[in-house]
């Protein structure tokens, strides 16, 4: 018997940072490396600022996220997520919310 795999949509202002050998857009950048954090994938990404640097570009994105293991009560899943985003090579949150299912 599988057991269920509950995900919750987030959506989460981050601090990527994107290197300049990265394939495609800094939107593909982006979203590649927030889908390299374990349990997490992008469902939008929007950026919203950027800051150039000698070897990558940190780009400021709004994202929204498809989140795995969302059994937990609202405030402890996004500070979870949040820790698991800051884990992540190179992304840095800023805020993180939980967004409500529709109906």
């Amino acid at each position: 018997m599988a057991a269920a795999i509950h995900t919750q949509t987030v959506e989460a202002t981050v601090m990527v940072r994107v290197s300049q050998a990265a394939t495609g857009d800094l939107v593909a950048g982006a979203r590649a490396q927030l889908e390299r954090v374990d349990g997490v994938a992008v469902e939008d990404l929007s950026i919203a600022g950027l800051q150039p640097g000698l070897n990558d570009t940190t780009v400021e994105a709004v994202a929204t996220l498809s989140v795995r293991g969302g059994d937990r009560p609202a405030d402890a899943f996004t500070d979870c997520v949040a820790d698991r985003l800051a884990d992540g090579f190179g992304v840095e949150p800023e805020r993180v919310e939980r967004v409500d299912p529709p109906g």
